[in-house]
């Protein structure tokens, strides 16, 4: 199998040179494509002066992860049957693509590859895939924060892959592509990964834990220092964005059977996190006037998916 990697950087500093290296030193063959989102940092460089082979993609505003992401995968060759996707503070190690081919080489059911990702002390796990909690159905990466000696060390089903990296079979992402884009535009950033992760796990492919392939992962990185949920430590703009895309991604993809009987704790705990976001974050609620359109569009979208129960796809 042929492979790609796309490269979502704003304002990614020093760690953008890391990323592409890190690309570089794969194993195996992997064309990689620099997509910049307006920086205005000194990761400029590289689009000025980019590694050997790197394709660069220059847009003239920020369009988020979301818009990057779509943007890399056009400028991906046909040829690419693998894709990865990464933020620029994620930087994976020299076997990560000979890993994740191999995998996707054995079996055609896989359509993801979520990865080993560590904190840069490797010491401690940052994500082993991504599932949402049983009740009120909130991302969660698996072992997030745990110590990462003895932890998840055997592959398993998951829902989705982190974004800050992350492999995808190119058969599924055509497969779950929405009026023309893989990556709901209107995301930019936050759940466009589980968004992802799920709607290929509905058209029938899985996405997979694998621990053998590992990267190291400086996640927090745009978020203001401090302890407590990352959303409050986001401007007031992107922390409203994580709530709406949260109730786009449910009202795409969840199946009904997964949805009547939550739906009381649901409904309460979505109150309750747009009550603390507005005594956190007032400044979000304008930007919640969003939520009618936007779930309109979700909903629009959700006729031209399939769903599958929860327990079908992440046993």
């Amino acid at each position: 199998m042929s492979a790609a990697a796309v490269v979502i950087n704003h304002n990614g500093g020093a760690d953008l040179g890391v990323c592409l290296a890190a690309l570089a030193r794969q194993s195996v063959a992997v064309q990689v494509v620099l997509v910049d989102n307006a920086s205005t940092d000194s990761s400029r460089r590289f689009l000025d002066h980019p590694p050997p082979g790197v394709v660069v993609v220059r847009l003239p505003e920020n369009c988020g992860y979301a818009g990057g992401a779509n943007a890399g995968l056009r400028a991906c060759p046909q040829e690419a049957e693998a894709v990865g996707f990464f933020n620029p503070d994620c930087f994976p190690e020299a076997d990560f693509f000979q890993v994740c081919l191999a995998v996707l080489r054995e079996d055609p059911r896989v359509g993801g590859i979520a990865p080993r990702l560590l904190r840069p002390d490797r010491a401690v796990l940052d994500s082993c895939g991504q599932v949402l909690t049983p009740w009120v159905l909130m991302v969660r990466d698996r072992g997030y924060g745990d110590p990462a000696a003895g932890a998840f060390t055997e592959a398993a089903h998951v829902l989705a892959a982190c974004g800050a990296g992350m492999v995808y079979r190119r058969e599924a992402l055509e497969r779950v592509r929405l009026e023309g884009e893989v990556f709901p535009e209107e995301f930019f950033a936050f759940w466009e990964d589980l968004d992802l992760g799920w709607r290929v796990c509905n058209a029938g492919f899985s996405v997979r834990y694998e621990p053998r392939a590992v990267a190291l992962h400086r996640r927090g990185a745009t978020a203001a220092p401090g302890r407590g949920r990352l959303m409050f430590r986001r401007p007031p703009e992107v922390a409203a964005r994580i709530l709406l895309n949260r109730w786009a991604t449910l009202a795409r993809n969840l199946h009904p059977r997964d949805a009547w009987w939550r739906l009381p704790a649901l409904l309460v705990w979505d109150a309750a996190m747009v009550l603390a976001l507005a005594l956190r974050k007032p400044q979000a609620l304008r930007f919640l006037r969003e939520a009618p359109g936007r779930l309109a569009l979700a909903l629009r979208q959700r006729r031209l998916l399939r769903r599958r129960p929860l327990g079908e796809l992440v046993p």
